[in-house]
């Protein structure tokens, strides 16, 4: 199963590590010049390696997590994956639509599960 995360940083990259480990092929997007915070464990630090969705899915096939700068996500259209995962944590919805694949989840605040996703995973931290 093809999974492509929007986003690639720490939230992102946990949510990839895991799916990678349950045997998903794995595909991330994020910006030219990643924001990430916790950089060093980020997947998002490893975007300088290729930007092309065809190596990423080389890649992604050779048991690898495979990190592209692709902020639109447009190698949805060439990778035509089983699962979008939205993890960019912008508090707001940046283009993210249920038509993208199959299954299309969005993580932190600014989904509408049955709306533009099909599933939105709170992400507000707290005892709660």
């Amino acid at each position: 199963m093809l999974v492509v995360i929007r986003g690639a940083g720490d939230i992102a990259t946990g949510i990839a590590l895991r799916l990678y480990r349950a045997g998903m092929q794995v595909v991330m997007c994020d910006l030219a010049q990643p924001t990430s915070i916790r950089r060093t464990v980020c997947f998002s630090e490893a975007i300088r390696l290729g930007e092309d969705a065809e190596v990423a899915r080389l890649a992604a096939q050779s048991a690898c997590v495979a990190v592209m700068a692709d902020p639109e996500a447009s190698c949805v259209s060439d990778l035509h994956p089983d699962v979008v995962v939205d993890a960019i944590l912008a508090k707001r919805n940046l283009g993210t639509t249920r038509g993208m694949a199959p299954v299309v989840i969005g993580v932190g605040p600014g989904f509408t599960a049955q709306v533009d996703v099909d599933a939105a995973v709170e992400t507000m931290r707290g005892h709660y």
